[in-house]
C-alpha cells in the first residue's frame, strides 16, 4: 500500500483479528456533524489522513483523521499549531456515518478495556523531543488493536471540550463526507 505522500505507508493490523478481539469489548458507537480545519488552499483534501508522520495518538504515518464536536473547539484545538505566517485556515464540516469508537471520557470502557486514559492528557511533543513514545500512542495503538474505529478524547486544558480522532473513516460501514460547508478560522 502506499503512502498518499509516497513510499510504504505502515502495515496494518489484519482486520479479522481486530474485530474479533472487539467482541469482547464495548464500543461507542458515534455518528453526526464534525468539523477540521484546513488550509484554504486544501480544502478538496480535507478528509485526507494527518500529513505528518506523527502526532498526539499516530505514529509512523499510521491513517488518522482528526476532528472535533464544535467549530470552536476545532479552532482551540489547532491554535497552538497555527504560526502568524501560516496561511488561511477554513472550518470544513463533515458528516460521520456510524463509528465504533472508545470514549476516553467513560471510565467503565477504559476499565473493560485495560488503559489509562489519563495517558492522553500527558504532552506527546516532550516525550518525542527526548527520543521516547509518546504515551497517547499506547492508547491509539490499544484502541486500533481491539477494532476500534477511532477514540474520543478530551482537550487537555479543558476536559469539557472533546474532539474525535478517526483510524478508519472510508471504510464501510464508517462513513466520512464533507457536507460542503465552510467557514473562516478566527485564530486573531
Amino acid at each position: 500500500m502506499r503512502h498518499p505522500r509516497g513510499g510504504r505507508a505502515p502495515e496494518r493490523a489484519a482486520e479479522p483479528l481486530g474485530r474479533a478481539v472487539a467482541a469482547d469489548r464495548a464500543f461507542r458507537q458515534i455518528s453526526g456533524r464534525f468539523y477540521r480545519i484546513v488550509p484554504a488552499a486544501h480544502v478538496a483534501a480535507a478528509l485526507d489522513p494527518a500529513p505528518s508522520r506523527e502526532g498526539r495518538f499516530h505514529h509512523d504515518f499510521q491513517p488518522t483523521l482528526y476532528v472535533s464536536s464544535r467549530p470552536d473547539w476545532a479552532q482551540h484545538a489547532v491554535r497552538v499549531y497555527i504560526g502568524k505566517d501560516d496561511p488561511p485556515r477554513v472550518i470544513c464540516q463533515m458528516t460521520l456515518g456510524p463509528a465504533r469508537v472508545l470514549d476516553l471520557r467513560d471510565s467503565a470502557q477504559c476499565a473493560a478495556w485495560g488503559v489509562d486514559p489519563a495517558l492522553a492528557a500527558v504532552p506527546w511533543l516532550p516525550e518525542r523531543a527526548q527520543g521516547l513514545a509518546a504515551s497517547s500512542w499506547q492508547l491509539a495503538d490499544a484502541a486500533r488493536a481491539g477494532g476500534a474505529d477511532g477514540m474520543i478524547y478530551t482537550a487537555r486544558s479543558a476536559p469539557e471540550r472533546w474532539h474525535l480522532v478517526l483510524f478508519r473513516w472510508r471504510e464501510p460501514p464508517v462513513s466520512a463526507q464533507l457536507t460542503g460547508h465552510r467557514q473562516p478560522a478566527d485564530f486573531g
